[in-house]
């Protein structure tokens, strides 16, 4: 019976800070994040022991986080309950990029590209092996055999050059 005091005592003395976390985690609803607290200390309470949580007020941050996420998938489901397919589909934005704007990105990434080959050679090599090959600014360096303050201007003049021939298109 000793931990179920104990819960109580812990919910009824972080309750406001546990209330103000939820507020955050559910987009600042008070009554929403008021039951999201009630429910996690329900859950926490119907744990036979709670006395071996090293940390009991960030176990219920973490029940009230995952309350949330659940609360928020249910919501999105059924807003879509009932509604008619072909209704719905008209709602839905489409995303896919015109062939316009497939060539125009193609041809942008051409200059790019052509930009990046006309480079020096140790700057060429910084840029594709930190943008392309995704390898961490110190490791161009030694690739390179030159400092980390040389590679990142290398990259940083390149990716300008980039720019400005992106932006003058």
């Amino acid at each position: 019976m000793k931990s179920k005091i104990t819960s109580l005592h812990l919910y009824e003395a972080h309750r406001a800070t546990l209330v103000a976390y939820a507020g955050r985690v559910t987009g600042g609803d008070i009554s929403i994040a008021e039951d999201i607290v009630h429910d996690a200390w329900l859950l926490f309470d119907q744990r036979t022991s709670t006395e071996h949580i090293a940390s009991p007020v960030g176990y219920l941050k973490t029940i009230i986080h995952n309350l949330a996420i659940v609360r928020a998938r249910r919501h999105a489901l059924s807003r879509t309950e009932g509604n008619d397919f072909d209704d719905a589909a008209r709602t839905v934005v489409d995303s896919t990029p015109s062939p316009e704007a497939i060539v125009d990105s193609r041809h942008t990434l051409d200059i790019v590209l052509n930009a990046i080959n006309d480079m020096p050679e140790r700057q060429r090599a910084a840029i594709k092996m930190y943008h392309i090959e995704g390898m961490k600014l110190r490791e161009v360096a030694a690739n390179l055999g030159i400092s980390i303050s040389l590679a990142q201007r290398l990259i940083s003049e390149g990716l300008e050059i980039c720019t400005q021939l992106r932006k003058s298109r």
